[in-house]
């Protein structure tokens, strides 16, 4: 956005749905989280400071990064892996997997209830 170019790459493109995909799926493990913890902080109030450590916190942190990084990369890999021909323009804003499997030359269909079951 902030040069004058615009296009990218589709190394590019694929990148960056990986973040935009891994990153809304770990806002959505944050909030089940931060749940947890005001759970914890009612039904457990003289026992918080127990259950709820730095150590825990900290593993509950990593947990969120590594299962929605493991959730979603399967099916970008799958998504990279699909021949592309035609004209290769997309005219969005950002990088769609729907878009993406829509410029691809096979039947995507497994890849499309994969993302959905997802």
């Amino acid at each position: 956005l902030l040069t004058e170019r615009k296009t990218i790459s589709l190394p590019g493109c694929f990148l960056q749905m990986l973040f935009f995909y891994c990153l809304g799926t770990c806002t959505l493990f944050h909030m089940a989280v931060m749940s947890l913890d005001r759970s914890v902080a009612i039904c457990h109030p003289l026992h918080y400071t127990a259950i709820m450590n730095s150590r825990f916190c900290l593993q509950l942190t990593l947990s969120c990064w590594a299962v929605s990084f493991f959730l979603m990369f399967p099916p970008t890999m799958m998504t990279v892996q699909l021949p592309f021909c035609g004209p290769n323009v997309m005219n969005h804003f950002y990088c769609d997997a729907s878009l993406l499997l829509q410029l691809s030359c096979t039947d995507t269909g497994f890849i499309e209830e994969l993302m959905f079951i997802i």
